[in-house]
C-alpha cells in the first residue's frame, strides 16, 4: 500500500508531467470552455482518488491517458444529451503547419474543415484522433482505448482515408 507521503509525491509528479497533455485531451474533445475545464478537474480528481491503485502494468502516462479519455467520453455523452457538440480548433493545438505563403483564408478553411470533420466522429474515433495527435504509438493507443492494436491501425487508416476523401470532395486534390 502506498503511504500518504508517497501518494502525494506520486500525484504531484504525475500532474507535473502530464497536466498539459490532460488539458490537450480535454480540449480535443470540448474546445475551450467550461466542459473542458470541468473534465480536466474530474480527471485530476480521479487520478488523486486512484493513484494508489496504479499497479505499474503500463506506463503511468498510459494509465492517465486512459482515465482522461474515459472521463471525456462520459462528459461527451452527457453533453450530447444536453446540446450539440462543438469542438473549436486552434492552429497551435493541432500542430497544423502552414506555409508562410499560404493565405489566411486557406488556413481558416483547413481549420474549419478539420473542426467539422472532428464533430462528425463518434467518441471512440474522436479519442483515437486526439491521442494520435499526441504522437502515441498503436500499442499505447490500444492500451488506452481497450481496442486491439490491429483495430487501432485499421480505425486510424479509415479515419485518414475518410478525411482525405472528404477534403478531395470539398476542395479537390
Amino acid at each position: 500500500m502506498v503511504s500518504q507521503m508517497n501518494r502525494d509525491e506520486l500525484f504531484r509528479e504525475a500532474v507535473k508531467e502530464n497536466d498539459k497533455m490532460i488539458f490537450r485531451v480535454c480540449y480535443h474533445f470540448f474546445g475551450p470552455g467550461e466542459n473542458a475545464k470541468d473534465a480536466h478537474q474530474e480527471i485530476l480528481l480521479k487520478i488523486w482518488l486512484n493513484i494508489e491503485k496504479f499497479r505499474n502494468e503500463s506506463k503511468l502516462k498510459t494509465w492517465i491517458y486512459r482515465i482522461a479519455v474515459n472521463v471525456c467520453i462520459t462528459f461527451l455523452s452527457k453533453a450530447k444529451k444536453k446540446s450539440s457538440l462543438f469542438v473549436p480548433i486552434s492552429k497551435s493545438f493541432y500542430n497544423v503547419s502552414c506555409e508562410e505563403d499560404q493565405s489566411k483564408k486557406d488556413e481558416e478553411n483547413k481549420m474549419l474543415f478539420f473542426r467539422e470533420f472532428m464533430d462528425k466522429l463518434n467518441a471512440t474515433d474522436k479519442a483515437l484522433v486526439s491521442l494520435y495527435l499526441e504522437d502515441l504509438d498503436t500499442k499505447e493507443l490500444s492500451q488506452i482505448t481497450g481496442l486491439s492494436e490491429s483495430n487501432v491501425r485499421v480505425k486510424l487508416h479509415r479515419i485518414k482515408s475518410q478525411i482525405k476523401k472528404e477534403w478531395e470532395v470539398k476542395y479537390g486534390t
